[in-house]
């Protein structure tokens, strides 16, 4: 069983873009993603449940979500853990 994780706030090295893109968000991490350093998922969390895009080493960090009920999204880094950024009434950061 994981340990509990409790979510930080973006910090310097974890940066977030955020744009409305018609019905959906357009979400990309500025971080590296090379084998030993990278974004293992980006997630958005709604009022009835989550979606889950899952990113891969030497991929890109970006992942498109539908608008509807989004209220956070999460991402997590493999080596300095999970990130949550509130989005505030259905609008981008």
């Amino acid at each position: 069983m994981l340990p509990p994780v409790e979510a930080e706030p973006p910090d310097s090295v974890h940066t977030i873009h955020v744009e409305p893109m018609e019905d959906e968000y357009y979400v990309a991490v500025n971080h590296s993603m090379d084998k030993k350093h990278y974004i293992s998922f980006v997630a958005a969390v709604k009022e009835d449940g989550y979606e889950l895009k899952k990113l891969y080493p030497e991929g890109v960090a970006e992942a498109r979500f539908k608008r509807s009920n989004i209220r956070k999204l999460y991402y997590y880094c493999n080596q300095h853990g999970l990130f949550q950024v509130p989005l505030t009434a259905g609008k981008g950061l």
